[in-house]
């Protein structure tokens, strides 16, 4: 038997998975071997086996309704609740950042309620065929398994972890992604001992799949080219939003083979069928509107390839995808000078080549140049190009000419309306405020920031959040503490009203170490006790353990040691847990607890299965 921790005893208390035999009838076994068609199914029939059992997780679907309504779209949740788009940021294609804060809040959330059916119905919940689930699927028992070690009644169980699937096609080959979910589950397996002993996945109907599924089985189904090409599109774009890079993967490796011979004339059908496919509201990111011909498809194509590579920690491979988009003969200037803008921000977010995504991004200067009457999506793009352009800049202490870049990509946008444009406005009025904070002028950082908010409105809880905790921390370094707590508090408030409770937990120990800075332990107390509330409902043994500490220095005390040994059971950051415990044990934790910053952007870690 295996134990995914260094102690023994504490799994033994605190439940966790276990990879054993066959366990007997007093566990609740489920096969979650649904293959990769579609985000958080394997998580679908896992929750519906407990359901069927009687469990009723403790309320949990009506106080993450959102959540709720991604792992069951149609159920019976609240009908004039908000959408997760409208409380949480998505993925960013335009600036290959990974991790979406809707999919953490919808793995989070299944995560919780594995744990509260297991507690509830008094069963282990045994999870067979767990190597074969959708990927989506297996972070989220990944998050499950370390939720479980902070809930005493709640045990998970793995059967037979290491069977896998043989990939859909070799673009889709997630194996080593999946060996690490499950290292992280504390299943000792690498790459060579996984065994592909699952039967290959056939796409097919999936009602528990839904749409996602759909796509898939009318992208792999024996439909006509443009039928099958649409569910390709339709199916990378929703495969973005949901996290499915396998699916996405596998789609446009498909899409790639079906392009050969494939009429330019039908491309402008194509993508009208893909957007009614897709149920995606419209969006700012994987939009493929700028696509005219069958090698801008291809290249799009090509693009997904790239950023799922990206995304997997596969710089060269990403690179060499990107590169491989300006290959066609008939590409829109839009489309090549795309290739070389998600080249160079490989090159100099994931492998620190500056000079050569300088090199880049001229040569996407020169696909679109200024010209009178351009293309309202030529100017667009070459904004991009500009706002990149300053980023290099700044990775080189260039400051004055990075502000240059940065103008020029609002001149390039100047009167834009569409959401790429907005996106952008965004993106430079932050980007602005940033060069100045690192430039030393605070104060005109401030300005700055505040005029963003200006521009892009005020009346969404989610755009507060994050704008009022900079502000916060510009505040500070300001030397304006009375504003900084005044939009702490604002940002909190936002984080509380969605029920947000990582970024909530995030910020009040931040605003509980600022009371505790100033003397002030009421204050800090009220914070510190919050957090310990936030941090038990998300399940994580090392902040619930820091924000124990808190509770403890704001009530002048020492630390339980309970304390340390919780931060140790904790998978996702064993090594801040184990000099966590050590400092508790020594009675020395000073300087421990996190302090504001000025950007609230957090690491999903949880979920994240990179090492």
């Amino acid at each position: 038997m295996v134990r995914p921790s260094p102690d023994p005893s504490a799994a033994g208390l605190l439940g966790g998975a276990r990879t054993s035999p066959p366990v007997g009838a007093g566990a609740v076994r489920v096969d979650v071997a649904t293959g990769p068609a579609a985000s958080f199914t394997g998580l679908r029939v896992a929750l519906g086996e407990l359901r069927s059992r009687g469990a009723t997780f403790g309320g949990l679907s009506e106080r993450y309704a959102a959540e709720w309504a991604e792992l069951f779209p149609g159920g019976d949740g609240a009908p004039d609740a908000l959408g997760i788009a409208e409380i949480a940021l998505a993925p960013s294609e335009r600036r290959l950042h990974r991790e979406s804060e809707q999919n953490y809040r919808v793995l989070a959330t299944a995560a919780a309620a594995l744990c509260a059916g297991a507690e509830e119905l008094g069963r282990p919940l045994e999870l067979s065929g767990v190597g074969g689930t959708d990927l989506s699927s297996l972070r989220g028992f990944m998050r499950a398994v370390e939720h479980s070690r902070t809930r005493p009644g709640a045990e998970l169980r793995l059967d037979a972890p290491e069977r896998v699937a043989p990939p859909v096609l070799p673009e889709a080959d997630y194996r080593a992604e999946r060996a690490r979910c499950l290292r992280r589950m504390g299943v000792p397996v690498d790459v060579a001992s996984l065994r592909t002993e699952l039967p290959a996945y056939r796409p097919g109907p999936d009602p528990v799949g839904g749409q996602e599924a759909a796509l898939f089985a009318a992208a792999f189904g024996d439909g006509t080219a443009f039928d099958r090409l649409t569910a390709v599109l339709a199916g990378c774009r929703r495969g973005f939003f949901t996290g499915n890079w396998e699916a996405m993967a596998a789609l446009a490796g498909l899409g790639g083979r079906l392009l050969d011979g494939f009429p330019d004339a039908s491309v402008g059908d194509l993508l009208t069928a893909a957007r009614e496919q897709d149920l995606q509201a419209e969006a700012i990111e994987f939009e493929p509107g700028i696509l005219r011909t069958a090698d801008d498809v291809r290249a799009f194509l090509l693009k997904v390839l790239g950023v799922q590579a990206t995304f997997r920690g596969r710089q060269d491979q990403a690179l060499a995808y990107f590169r491989a988009m300006r290959e066609g003969e008939r590409l829109s200037p839009e489309v090549r000078s795309q290739s070389h803008l998600y080249a160079a921000l490989t090159l100099t977010k994931r492998l620190g080549h500056v000079g050569d995504a300088v090199a880049e991004l001229e040569q996407g200067f020169a696909a679109v140049p200024h010209r009178e009457g351009e293309e309202k999506s030529v100017r667009r793009e070459r904004g991009w190009l500009h706002n990149l352009r300053a980023l290099t800049h700044f990775a080189q202490k260039e400051l004055r000419d990075a502000f240059g870049h940065e103008k020029q990509a609002l001149a390039c946008i100047e009167g834009l309306d569409d959401a790429s444009s907005i996106h952008l406005r965004v993106n430079l009025f932050s980007n602005i405020s940033v060069l100045q904070e690192k430039a030393g002028r605070h104060p005109q950082a401030a300005r700055t920031w505040a005029r963003f908010k200006e521009a892009a409105g005020s009346g969404n809880a989610t755009f507060v959040k994050h704008h009022a905790y900079r502000a916060a921390g510009l505040a500070l370094l300001c030397g304006d503490r009375d504003a900084a707590l005044e939009d702490l508090s604002r940002s909190v408030a936002c984080a509380a009203e969605f029920d947000d409770d990582f970024h909530e937990a995030e910020i009040r120990l931040e605003t509980g170490t600022l009371h505790l800075a100033d003397g002030q332990r009421a204050e800090a107390a009220g914070h510190f006790e919050r957090a310990v509330e936030l941090t038990a409902r998300i399940g994580d043994p090392y902040r619930m353990a820091l924000a124990g500490v808190g509770r403890a220095e704001a009530a002048g005390t020492a630390p339980d040691s309970s304390l340390g040994e919780l931060a140790l059971r904790g998978l996702t950051r064993p090594g801040d847990g184990a000099e966590l415990a050590a400092r508790i044990a020594k009675g020395d934790t000073a300087g421990l607890l996190p302090r504001v910053r000025t950007k609230l952007n957090r690491p999903f870690d949880l979920i994240n299965f990179q090492e």
